[in-house]
Parts: C-alpha cells; structure tokens; sequence
C-alpha cells in the first residue's frame, strides 16, 4: 500500500469497541476517532511501499514492553514503525501527531494531523 491512501483505506473501517477498550486501558487514554480505527484494524501488520508499516494490534498492545519504553507516562501511543528505530505517535494529551525515536526518546516532526507524517 502507498502511504498516502492509507488514510482514505482506514477511514473506510469500522471501530472494534473492545480492542479500543482494551489499548484505552493499557495506554489510560481516550483517542479520537482515527486512532480508533487504526487499533481496531491492525489484527496483522500492514506494510507501506517503503519501510514504513502499521504495528499490529498486539504489537501496539505490547509495545512498553518489546520497546522498552514507557509509552503510558509519556501519554503516547506508537502506530506506525518508520525503520531505523522511529514510530509514528500519536500525543493523546496534547492530540498531536510526531515521530519518536525508542533508542534516544525524541519526539520530533510534530504534526497536527497524520497526514502531514506520511
């Protein structure tokens, strides 16, 4: 898939209310819409045409521990895997969008819409 039709594929789903639940609980946020539909989505990993992938929905579910981050305290939530150790967040207290890189803890490229990320 091209990144740029990603948006208009996910926003043609539905949500899966108990897995949003769940990664509501894991995370301690409430996310909009189209974080919804991207964790309700992601029951196997979905690869761009470049390096860049969706995290499955365990993966998103288990990402403190396989990362070694603590996503929870810093009120994010890792999606998209960008390679060389990058995820797409998204920031559920500020409702931004960034990369962050897991070895080294930076946010960087705020965003105020996914779009602008991919």
């Amino acid at each position: 898939m091209v990144r740029k039709d990603f948006l208009d594929y996910i926003s043609s789903k539905k949500v899966d209310e108990k897995l949003v639940e769940k990664i509501n609980s894991i995370y301690g946020g409430v996310f909009p819409e189209l974080v919804n539909m991207i964790v309700s989505n992601s029951k196997e990993t979905l690869f761009f045409d470049d390096e860049y992938r969706v995290l499955s929905y365990d993966e998103i579910a288990d990402a403190e521990q396989d990362l070694h981050v603590d996503f929870k305290e810093k009120k994010i939530i890792p999606l998209i895997d960008c390679g060389e150790n990058d995820f797409i967040v998204y920031h559920f207290e500020d409702n931004i969008w960034s990369k962050f890189n897991i070895i080294d803890e930076t946010v960087f490229k705020k965003k105020a819409s996914l779009g602008d990320l991919l």
